[in-house]
Parts: C-alpha cells; sequence; structure tokens
C-alpha cells in the first residue's frame, strides 16, 4: 500500500509543478504526517524532490527529473481519455468506467471532444440488442472461444453455424462479427442483426493464419449516378468532392465500388431523384428489383 501511495506522489508531482502537503493528504485519504514520511522515504530513495515553505509552499520535482518513457504528453492523455469516452458510449463496458476515473488523475479536468448517441442506424432496441451481442463476442475473442450461431441470410435462409470469432467491424452503420467458419473452412463476415442465436460448444477451432480480407480481393468497376439538385448536401455523406459534377440541371457521381457489395440499397434510399448511367448491367439489376417491389 506504502509503495502505491508513494509512485501516486510522484505522478501528482509529475503533473503539476507544486503540490501542498495537504492537497497530497486530501487525494490520498491519508494524513499530512503520512505524506512528509512518504516524502522523507522518496527522497532517500534519489527521488530529487524539492520543498518550498511558508503559505504558498508545497513539493515540486527538480526540473531534471523525468519519465518521458512512463508519462504522456497533454495530446496523448486526451486522446487515450477521448478513446476509452467513445468506446464505453459503444459497448458500455463497466471497467472502462473505472480506468476512466484512475486516468482522470493524470488530468485536473477532462471534457470529451465528440458526443455519440447511437453507433448504427438502427432503432434503439435493435441498438442495445446489438450491444449486448458485442459484450459477448468481446469475450469469446479474448478467450478464443468457438461458439455455434443460427443465422440468417439476406434471402431468408436459416443456417447454424460453428465459428471462432476473430474481430468485430463497424461497416457502414452496422456490425459485424469476422469469424472462421468450420463449414465453410474459411473467414466469413456475419452480421449481427442476422444471428439469432449464438451459444459456446465444447469443439474447438485452430486459429486460422490468414485473414478472409486477402481471400476476398476486391473487384472494383466504374459506377456513374446522377442525382437530383435537391439531394447536393446529402451526397457529401457519400462521395468526395472530385467524384461529384455539379451541371445545370442534375448532378453526376463518378465513383469507383467492390461490387462484391451489393450497392442497390444504397441507390434505393435515393428513390426517383437517382438514375443510374453505367454500368447497364446494374441499370438491368435496379430495373428487375424495382418490378418485383410493384408486383409484391
Amino acid at each position: 500500500m506504502k509503495i502505491e501511495r508513494m509512485f501516486a506522489i510522484v505522478v501528482f508531482l509529475l503533473h503539476k509543478r507544486l503540490v501542498s502537503a495537504e492537497e497530497l493528504a486530501e487525494k490520498l485519504e491519508v494524513s499530512k504526517r503520512t505524506i512528509y514520511r512518504d516524502i522523507d522515504s522518496l527522497c532517500a530513495a534519489g527521488v530529487p524532490i524539492i520543498s518550498y515553505l511558508g503559505k504558498n509552499g508545497g513539493f515540486t520535482l527538480s526540473e531534471r527529473y523525468q519519465l518521458d518513457k512512463l508519462t504522456f504528453s497533454d495530446t496523448e492523455k486526451k486522446l487515450v481519455m477521448d478513446s476509452l469516452t467513445l468506446e464505453q458510449e459503444l459497448f458500455e463496458g463497466r471497467q472502462l468506467s473505472t480506468l476512466q476515473q484512475k486516468l482522470a488523475l493524470f488530468q485536473e479536468a477532462h471534457h470529451t471532444s465528440f458526443t455519440l448517441a447511437s453507433a448504427t442506424l438502427h432503432r434503439d432496441t435493435i441498438e442495445q440488442e446489438t450491444k449486448n451481442k458485442i459484450q459477448q463476442l468481446f469475450t469469446f475473442i479474448q478467450q478464443e472461444q468457438a461458439i455455434e450461431i443460427s443465422y440468417v441470410a439476406q434471402n431468408g435462409h436459416f443456417t447454424t453455424r460453428t465459428v471462432l470469432p476473430i474481430k468485430l467491424h463497424l461497416q457502414n452503420g452496422s456490425w459485424y462479427i469476422e469469424a472462421f467458419c468450420q463449414m465453410r473452412e474459411a473467414y466469413r463476415f456475419f452480421k449481427l442483426t442476422r444471428i439469432r442465436k449464438m451459444e459456446t460448444v465444447d469443439s474447438s477451432i485452430d486459429k486460422p493464419l490468414h485473414s478472409s480480407q486477402a481471400e476476398r480481393p476486391a473487384q472494383l468497376e466504374k459506377i456513374i449516378l446522377q442525382f437530383s439538385l435537391s439531394e447536393h448536401g446529402k451526397l457529401y455523406d457519400f462521395f468526395i468532392e472530385e467524384e461529384l459534377v455539379i451541371q445545370q440541371e442534375h448532378i453526376i457521381a463518378t465513383f469507383f465500388y467492390d461490387i462484391t457489395n451489393d450497392l442497390l440499397p444504397f441507390i434505393r434510399m435515393f428513390g426517383s431523384k437517382v438514375k443510374i448511367l453505367a454500368p447497364a448491367w446494374l441499370q438491368q439489376k435496379h430495373l428487375q428489383e424495382i418490378q418485383k417491389i410493384l408486383e409484391s
């Protein structure tokens, strides 16, 4: 306990130029007499603490005494605290809150640079359900635990898979788990909202060596879309300046897209305010989807 308290004193002295015995006693919840004894022990151990007497006196460290490899700059402290805040808002970890309180000792005040109302585009109930799944999957990943999942594909087909969770991904407003699938003997991405059930299994899966991202190379193709002028502001959520050409009556977006992913849900977001100019196969596929909707 004394060693931890003495280390805490050094941390406070590194953080502030001058610390009074009263302040240290209050922070560490001990008497001033105990603080004075700890200061004497630190000095005897070779820590160059300078004492100043008087009403505004206190303790400070010699300017030549540094622990650069063990301390953070103000910018680094803020980055760490902001990252913890972001992670806590996403995942609701109790341990993160405790860690934030401990690290806050290194700063007199901490104000996050952001607020995060929701991590995804889902309704609140789906958001909470997804967070619960994330908590479970974090545990499975850390323990390298194989699990059995009941999964529903986009077409409604249910499958039961035994998988080894590897990594969580946030893509396009939705969470996915990257996992090694025992049935396919390959990496697969599973959307968390489509995982209807998951539980641990006794069987083990050897941890694969390669990532699925290397197994499935991107298939980029040039896409040209025409948008109504009324969509101008919204388009900057999805395109960079160089991909947009503002015309008198329309906006033309030209970009390259990995066609192994379905682009049509994005296009349908714009309704009648978007038109596919190229490629021809995407035009045809879009028309077929519209016809199915009209017939249903």
